[in-house]
């Protein structure tokens, strides 16, 4: 027999309701639980500082001074001991450029690299530098051309974590330290896929000899440190995924 439209209604009037009801109420109750979204903005504003997108441009280094290269070398000392001063940004931006700097338009730098291949990294964290939030930062030298830049990682203070992970007295007062690292997989890919990590560490010899030497020009002070928990210090700061923590170096103003 042929079902009129009321009986149909009938039929099926009671289940919809039933099913609207129980959407209703399970929509109730999960906005019930979630925050409201101006809630959830300020609580990640609360606990997630960044420093600016921007690469910063760092102060043209020197070229020439008043030190000869044979008092340079006279007076290099490893020193420990630092005042609890700031220093200027245009200081920094001299013993990066010492570092890594770009100096010749095919892309050669200060320091030499085996095949030109270049894979250390320089990451600055600064504590009390003029001009500067604290934070890390990465130090773009350049391609080809000069870069001379810092690029902003993270605004956060870690000088007294790091003197906590590494346990060296260096660093209790040390305005600024310098991670440098090396990607042992870029240098064997210049050697057709045959590890040359030896190459790297001798690059990061030289890049460290190359900061001492301006150091003393700076009239600064500063240490390398090779002993420490890597796992600890990649705890504290964002470096890439491949690359080998080879030195710390603090440095500042000497007692």
């Amino acid at each position: 027999m042929k079902k009129t439209v009321p009986t149909l209604l009938k039929r099926w009037a009671v289940p919809a309701v039933t099913a609207l009801v129980v959407v209703s109420l399970a929509v109730v109750t999960l906005l019930q639980k979630t925050p409201p979204a101006s809630k959830q903005t300020q609580n990640l504003d609360q606990t997630v500082t960044v420093l600016p997108a921007e690469n910063l441009s760092l102060p043209n280094p020197d070229l020439r001074s008043s030190n000869s290269l044979e008092s340079v070398f006279k007076n290099r000392r490893t020193r420990r001991d630092f005042q609890d001063k700031e220093l200027s940004l245009k200081q920094v931006s001299q013993m990066l450029w010492a570092a890594q700097g770009v100096t010749v338009d095919w892309g050669g730098r200060t320091t030499p690299s085996a095949k030109s291949t270049y894979p250390l990294s320089i990451f600055l964290i600064a504590s009390r530098v003029t001009g500067l939030d604290a934070g890390e930062y990465q130090y773009l030298a350049g391609d080809r051309t000069p870069v001379h830049a810092l690029k902003p990682i993270q605004k956060v203070e870690l000088q007294e974590a790091l003197y906590e992970a590494v346990n060296e007295s260096s660093f209790k007062n040390a305005p600024v330290v310098l991670v440098i690292t090396g990607n042992m997989g870029k240098m064997a890919e210049a050697y057709g896929g045959i590890p040359h990590d030896k190459e790297v560490y001798l690059e990061a010899g030289h890049a460290a000899q190359n900061l001492y030497l301006q150091a003393e020009s700076l009239r600064l002070g500063m240490v390398t440190i090779s002993s420490f928990d890597e796992a600890k210090i990649k705890d504290l700061v964002i470096i890439p995924e491949p690359d080998t923590i080879i030195y710390l170096v603090p440095f500042g103003l000497p007692k």
